[in-house]
């Protein structure tokens, strides 16, 4: 930083400099930032809240998946099932109850059966909830010059609700949870199985369609959000560069004051 005042050495220049610096540092600009910071957890409050109700849906959603699992993997070996990819689809692949899976066909020994009869099945996938976010925002690193560089997705669960930017729901698209089978007949429990994998289904679709309203208002939140976490980062970048410069300063000054290079300057 220069001055104007020619009658200072210029150890007087880097010593005015780093105190005017340090005013900045250690005075006002802690004040700021705190009250940035404040407002921040303000937005990340309702961000949080509304995320974690999301998380409350997907886990129920893919509890039910894991269940409608578990009762086709127990129908598959007591009852009557498709033989078809359509049978299959009538089933799980429902406009009216959402897609749960997509028919195929293979060998039943592939797909879980103790058979080698050709049959239907279907595979289950987890459906998810990300963030797109931007590490530099989450974590707080004042080092880089650019907040919003290598942005990412990350998986949104309670521990991490409110992060990033945005939110999206996703069906369908995470692990797989197992493969499921259409009951075609059988006695015994079959028909409870049958009736039970439908009801699923339909809770599953209920709690899908609940899901869009909480995201669209969580990234109304988070757009907000994401504004005051610049706010806050540049608070702290400029910190992070003065003090920076003020560790410079004192490298030069201890050069300048140093008798081995002619000093005092």
């Amino acid at each position: 930083m220069a001055f104007a005042n020619t009658s200072l050495s210029v150890i007087g220049i880097l010593t005015t400099s780093n105190l005017a610096l340090g005013i900045g540092t250690t005075g006002v600009l802690p004040e700021v930032i705190g009250i940035s910071s404040d407002t921040l957890q303000k937005w990340k409050a309702p961000a949080t809240y509304i995320d974690n109700i999301i998380v409350g849906f997907l886990t129920s959603i893919n509890l039910k998946k894991q269940q409608i699992v578990s009762i086709a993997a127990s129908a598959g070996a007591a009852c009557g099932i498709s033989t078809t990819a359509a049978g299959v689809d009538a089933v799980y692949n429902s406009v009216s109850n959402g897609v749960i899976a997509i028919g195929a066909t293979n060998i039943g020994t592939n797909v879980g059966l103790a058979t080698t009869a050709i049959v239907g099945f279907g595979t289950v996938f987890a459906d998810t909830l990300v963030a797109y976010q931007y590490p530099n925002l989450e974590n707080g690193n004042y080092t880089t010059d650019n907040p919003i560089e290598s942005p990412s997705n990350v998986s949104v669960i309670s521990s991490n609700a409110g992060i990033g930017k945005t939110t999206t729901f996703t069906q369908n698209n995470g692990t797989s949870l197992g493969n499921v089978f259409a009951i075609t007949g059988g006695g015994g429990s079959c028909t409870g199985w049958a009736s039970s994998i439908t009801s699923l289904i339909n809770e599953i679709a209920t709690l899908r369609s609940g899901i869009a309203t909480y995201a669209t208002a969580v990234n109304s939140v988070k757009n907000y959000k994401h504004a005051q976490q610049l706010d806050y980062w540049s608070l702290n970048k400029v910190v992070n560069l003065t003090n920076a410069q003020i560790d410079a300063n004192k490298i030069i000054l201890d050069v300048l004051n140093n008798p081995a290079y002619g000093g005092p300057y």
